[in-house]
């Protein structure tokens, strides 16, 4: 028998262990991320259940917690446990996301033993990584740090009026946005610099929204590009009437001007994609969001990880956690945000109600990237429709994520891997993919 699930960012497969330098890489990335689970009896190439023998269960229950305790720094507790699965037995290993981050393999030492989890796969961490676990070490988040550059006479009356009735600078500082320095200034953080500091990326570098517009499902020719700054809620509205515009496919004169009636994809989904890249995108990480216009679909890459507890597994589930708190409360006040964590279902049913293939979540390492489909312009069959929408649900996905196995399209198929091997040689023979490397390297990619 198979196991359901497949390896992902809080989960991985071990068929047998002869020893355990991989073992702690994986236990020290997931104490680092969001915590995760271990099944030793489980082989990750089809997740076939194999079990242990008794010998194995009562070794590895002996030897882990203390090669574990022995080797990572700070200690991790972890829960050890039997489990049977199908007839069989295999040994589970809990890990919890710690409280002490980062942990570091000792011999490896600190930075060059500190690993973290994106995806399916740990990794060692960067610089940036690193300067992250030592801001929370802080206990202040990103947003609430001083902009020591600029005060309150710097910020724009018109943009505070937008989130504020009344305000002055005691307003500002009871907010939140802002505090008084040693000389009695009053000094925005980086909320408040972002909400109310039309030239924020000044002081925030690379804070703006970038929508680019392509002829084809490719980066080949580049139609136009238009950049969004001026204060979060104004780029948050300007970028969403340009995008609305774009997407439009029937128009209605309204006196001189032409405007869109009808659209390619809801756009309630994409004013929720956009307000969710502004209220939880890591400001600290220099890079825009960018969101592309491809003939078939749209990309948001928005900077920053999944914010914990959420990851790819739970999306759906509802839970909602604000990386930036203050930026979020603006953008409630304004009625751009509502119930928490309604956005991704909100997302995924506006896109499903017209008919759309299910919008794809990817998390990269310094990005989360959403992908939602545009509407055929063609009219097939039904069965050949729902083929099409199959087929562009699974090219966009599998485009996202890059080179994929055939274990991996096995997997996102639910089928066995010599039907995926069959699938990936006709498409192949179509020209709609090609291979990449050799042997147990081998690796295929979408040709767009």
């Amino acid at each position: 028998m198979h196991y359901d699930a497949i390896e992902s960012k809080i989960l991985e497969f071990k068929e047998r262990l002869d020893e355990y330098s991989r073992l702690l890489e994986t236990v020290t990335a997931f104490a680092n991320t969001q915590g995760g689970t271990i099944i030793i009896g489980i082989r990750d190439s089809d997740r076939l259940i194999v079990g242990l023998e008794r010998k194995e269960i009562e070794r590895y229950s002996q030897e882990i917690p203390q090669v574990i305790a022995d080797a990572i720094s700070p200690q991790i507790a972890v829960d050890l446990y039997e489990q049977h699965l199908e007839g069989k037995t295999c040994v589970t290993i809990r890990v919890f996301p710690g409280p002490q981050k980062p942990y570091f393999i000792k011999k490896l030492g600190h930075p060059s033993g500190v690993f973290l989890r994106f995806g399916a796969h740990n990794r060692r961490a960067d610089a940036y990584a690193i300067e992250q676990f030592n801001q929370e070490r802080s206990g202040m988040r990103f947003e609430q740090q001083p902009c020591f550059s600029i005060s309150y006479e710097n910020l724009s009356k018109e943009l505070l009026g937008v989130v504020f009735a009344s305000f002055d600078q005691s307003i500002l500082i009871g907010a939140g946005y802002g505090s008084t320095d040693v000389s009695g200034r009053t000094i925005p953080n980086v909320a408040g610099t972002l909400l109310f500091y039309p030239k924020h990326q000044r002081i925030i570098p690379e804070s703006g929204i970038v929508v680019s517009v392509y002829a084809g499902t490719d980066k080949k020719q580049l139609i136009k590009k238009e950049d969004f700054s001026g204060g979060i809620i104004p780029m948050l509205e300007h970028s969403f009437t340009y995008i609305s515009t774009l997407l439009g496919t029937q128009y209605e004169r309204d006196g001189l001007i032409k405007q869109p009636v009808n659209f390619e994809m809801p756009l309630d989904a994409i004013r929720e994609a956009l307000v969710n890249a502004v209220a939880h995108r890591a400001y600290d990480y220099e890079a825009p969001i960018r969101i592309t216009l491809f003939s078939d679909r749209i990309e948001f890459l928005n900077p920053g990880t999944f914010y914990a507890p959420i990851n790819p597994e739970n999306l759906k589930e509802g839970l909602s956690r604000y990386r930036n708190p203050l930026i979020a409360d603006a953008l409630r006040k304004k009625g751009y945000m509502e119930k928490q964590g309604i956005g991704i279902n909100l997302i995924i049913s506006s896109c499903l109600e017209e008919g759309l293939p299910e919008p794809q979540f990817v998390e990269l390492e310094h990005h989360v990237k959403l992908v939602m489909f545009k509407k055929s312009s063609s009219n097939p069959s039904p069965q050949h429709d729902q083929d099409s929408k199959d087929f562009t649900a699974m090219r966009g996905y599998f485009t996202a994520q890059g080179p994929f196995s055939s274990m991996d399209l096995a997997q996102y198929l639910g089928k066995s891997q010599a039907m995926a091997k069959k699938i990936l040689k006709e498409l192949q023979n179509k020209g709609m993919v090609e291979k990449v490397g050799k042997g147990p390297a081998t690796r295929y990619r979408f040709i767009n």
